[in-house]
């Protein structure tokens, strides 16, 4: 690999400063971002969120479980599964 960049490098240099140029680019924009894309700071709470912290209790519900038509893996199949 380094026989292969030193003789691009004696060849035709230009090529291996473009590269270098750009990968040092984004490596600076990957380390060092512009103000826009930073992520912002958490702001306060706003005034209608503000309101919301008081809430009512709920009522307790027992959970309830819907019975459904799929068959139960413990019965077996009333018919053999065919494979079309």
């Amino acid at each position: 690999m380094a026989i292969g960049i030193f003789s691009t490098m004696m060849s035709n240099p230009f090529n291996l400063i473009i590269a270098i140029v750009i990968f040092g680019g984004i490596f600076v924009l990957y380390k060092y971002p512009p103000a826009r894309w930073r992520k912002s700071k958490q702001r306060k709470s706003s005034p209608s969120s503000a309101g919301k912290k008081t809430k009512e209790k709920r009522k307790n519900i027992p959970f309830r479980v819907i019975q459904g038509n799929k068959r139960d893996d413990d019965e077996p199949p009333e018919k053999p599964y065919t494979y079309h």
